[in-house]
């Protein structure tokens, strides 16, 4: 759709291809594109599998403990890639935990989600929006921000979210045994990859 769109504003005269094409180089581009590229490769190579078979072995099959782990897990490496990758590419293997534990995935993949959006906060590649928002400061002629320059408060602001998540939100949440989420709210049409 977007190169669609590019190309009918170069065919009306509305922009020149230089200036259409412009964005493709931006710093911001490469740099979701890398990110997208390491997710797939820990996705192909068995890593993020192996992280979540790891982890239920470390939480001694109490949910707590594995909900805390993962918690922490999730949002540290969605300071390093993008927050919705992590949680796209940990949802089976949490599901098949929830399994083993007997516990409502709702119960595991509600903090989970929120979990990497919190650490999206840690680092200038934590998120897009972040970013692009660095992108944007720059255009006008500010100083970017540093890869780590936001770290403090995004530790800060993950720390309590996630003991928010642990201590009050999970019980908060619906608790749906047995539920099939990926029948229930079909998933799989809504799934789509790039090779």
């Amino acid at each position: 759709t977007t190169l669609l769109l590019l190309i009918a504003l170069i065919v009306f005269g509305i922009l020149t291809p230089e200036e259409a094409f412009s964005g493709f180089s931006s710093d911001i581009i490469v740099i979701l594109a890398a990110i997208f590229v390491i997710s797939g490769a820990l996705q192909r190579s068995g890593l993020i599998d192996a992280i979540g078979h790891r982890l239920f072995q470390f939480s001694g099959r109490s949910s707590n403990r594995f909900l805390f782990l993962l918690m922490s897990v999730v949002g540290g490496l969605s300071a390093f890639m993008n927050n919705t990758t992590v949680v796209a590419l940990f949802v089976s293997p949490v599901m098949s935990v929830s399994k083993k534990l007997k516990v409502s995935p709702s119960k595991l993949l509600m903090p989970m989600a929120y979990a990497s959006i919190l650490g999206g906060t840690c680092t200038l590649i934590g998120t897009s929006t972040n970013i692009a928002v660095n992108g944007y400061i720059q255009s006008i002629g500010l100083q970017p921000v540093g890869l780590f320059e936001i770290t403090r408060v995004g530790l800060i602001i993950l720390g309590i979210g996630i003991a928010y998540l642990f201590l009050i939100g999970k019980r908060l949440l619906p608790d749906h045994p047995d539920e099939s989420l990926m029948e229930d709210y079909n998933i799989r049409e809504y799934l789509s990859e790039i090779i």
